[in-house]
């Protein structure tokens, strides 16, 4: 895999395959738990139309690839591309609903 295939992958699809689902949607926006660190409310948006996510709990965010960085705590891009491909074998595409209040 390398940069621009990694790039293709929508980071919603990529979460969900690792068990993280979005609490809530504000447009294009969509609203987690942080995948990065234990919180009890949703800071963490992935804006679905730029594919970039930010984690507002830690000040960081970007594309997937600096997403991987976060998540399996390395600046090493061969590894990061190697573990984004591995995890690319269960991501399947979803749709996520919400109830309106």
């Amino acid at each position: 895999m390398n940069i621009e295939e990694a790039k293709k992958i929508p980071i919603t699809d990529y979460l969900h395959s690792l068990g993280y689902s979005p609490v809530k949607q504000q447009g294009a926006n969509l609203w987690y738990k942080s995948p990065l660190r234990e919180e009890h409310e949703a800071s963490f948006k992935v804006n679905t139309e730029r594919e970039q996510w930010y984690d507002f709990g830690a000040g960081k965010g970007g594309n997937i690839i600096a997403l991987a960085q976060e998540l399996y705590c390395s600046d090493h891009l061969p590894y990061l591309l190697n573990r984004i491909a591995e995890q690319a074998q269960h991501v399947r595409p979803v749709s996520f609903s919400f109830r309106q209040v």
